[in-house]
């Protein structure tokens, strides 16, 4: 077994836990100032959602690879 890639794989993952909750924090504060909408709204959302997945398969390809 490969520690370090056990690691890194690890570290991805959570990695994307922590940015989820940052995110979904994010989006709470959003809903509750709808005032402040903003067109690139729908934008940040869908960079958010790319970037917690991509991290997340990142962690998985890190995992086999560590196997």
């Amino acid at each position: 077994m490969n520690y370090e890639n056990l690691l890194y794989s690890v570290l991805f993952g959570l990695a994307s836990f922590v940015y989820y909750k940052i995110f979904k924090w994010w989006i709470n504060g959003k809903a509750k100032k709808p005032a402040d909408y903003n067109s690139l709204d729908k934008l940040r959302k869908a960079k958010g959602w790319i970037i917690i997945v991509c991290l997340a398969i990142t962690s998985i390809v890190y995992l086999f690879k560590s196997i």
